[in-house]
């Protein structure tokens, strides 16, 4: 499973590379937009071919090392550009692939909320510098940015509802982690689980380690890495690890 999580995420940084590599050459023709705010600062006809040349080698740098930060420094960057360069809709695509990148990989685990609202903020003074194109233009891409947020949030809330219906029983109706909402931090330490026991769980949990892997990890036998899931399964009331995964999968666990 992780072979083919990695394959596609592969395949989607080399069609990403191509159309970087696309957008960069085709830039070189243009004579960049005039009327754009950049146009203060500098050239665009260079600015423009720059910064897709600079994401081309960020995105050669993603399929070397796997890094989502890389990734989302492509989406932020080519974000920013395309707004500000009259290709506004382009731009607020790639603004909600970063947010999304980031709830999905969980890229931000400090106050999220907050940084991610400021990432809001930046990403709507940026639609407002579009005036130069016209401020009829900025309206429709403000609003625009308003749909496509609003879009996103009920397809969430629709794929949230159909699959709630997968979690086990165990799951749905989990008491041990009381007065905690979906995505928020906990600590395995507020559950009165020893060194050990939040070690073996975080090595299930972030890294995917399974018994036998955790077992020649810390040297101790698959009976004993058992012996300790199951005193963690009581702990959380639930009956087997990948119960536990699913709960925990809904928060940001820390040790």
């Amino acid at each position: 499973m992780n072979r083919n999580r990695i394959s596609s995420e592969r395949v989607v940084a080399v069609v990403g590379l191509v159309f970087l590599l696309v957008a960069a050459f085709m830039s070189l023709l243009m004579n960049g937009d005039k009327r754009s705010i950049i146009e203060y600062i500098a050239p665009t006809r260079i600015v423009i071919p720059t910064v897709h040349f600079i994401c081309v080698f960020l995105a050669i740098v993603f399929l070397i090392t796997q890094n989502f930060y890389v990734i989302l420094s492509i989406f932020v960057i080519e974000s920013e550009l395309t707004i500000l360069t009259n290709y506004e809709e382009l731009g607020i695509f790639f603004f909600y692939a970063a947010v999304i990148l980031i709830l999905c990989k969980e890229l931000i685990t400090k106050k999220p909320r907050n940084k991610i609202s400021l990432m809001f903020v930046i990403h709507l003074i940026t639609l407002v510098l579009t005036y130069t194109h016209g401020v009829k233009y900025t309206l429709i891409d403000i609003s625009y940015s308003m749909f496509c947020f609003a879009f996103y949030m009920w397809i969430y809330s629709i794929l949230k509802k159909k699959l709630s219906c997968l979690f086990p029983q165990n799951v749905r109706e989990n008491n041990a982690v009381i007065g905690k909402k979906a995505g928020s931090e906990i600590k395995l330490s507020d559950y009165n689980l020893n060194e050990r026991q939040r070690t073996f769980v975080l090595e299930n949990l972030h890294n995917k380690l399974s018994y036998k892997e955790i077992s020649e990890k810390y040297f101790v036998s698959i009976s004993t890495v058992k012996k300790i899931f199951a005193e963690v399964f009581k702990i959380f009331g639930v009956s087997n690890i990948e119960e536990l995964r699913i709960l925990l999968l809904q928060y940001q666990v820390k040790e």
